[in-house]
């Protein structure tokens, strides 16, 4: 299994003395977790759950998205309260 680590993360990791163990412990309590998922929940159930969990990845805001939402909520409610 490879996976791409993005530069900015992998600056701010590289000096982690023992993340190899770190990410193989992760990873063996993450197969166990879902091991208790798949008792746990229903077939679709884990469906719906994925299909949430990939919508909400898709709509996910930018960091600068998100500051123009706020300035477009604060321009809004200055405009609401200004004609009270």
């Amino acid at each position: 299994m490879t996976f791409d680590i993005p530069s900015d993360v992998y600056a701010r990791i590289a000096s982690i003395p023992d993340l190899g163990t770190r990410i193989e412990m992760f990873l063996r309590h993450e197969a166990e977790l879902e091991i208790i998922r798949e008792t746990r929940y229903g077939t679709e159930a884990r469906k719906i759950a994925a299909r949430a969990f990939q919508n909400a990845q898709r709509v996910q805001l930018k960091p600068e998205d998100t500051q123009a939402s706020v300035e477009t909520l604060r321009a809004q409610h200055q405009s609401v309260t200004e004609q009270l």
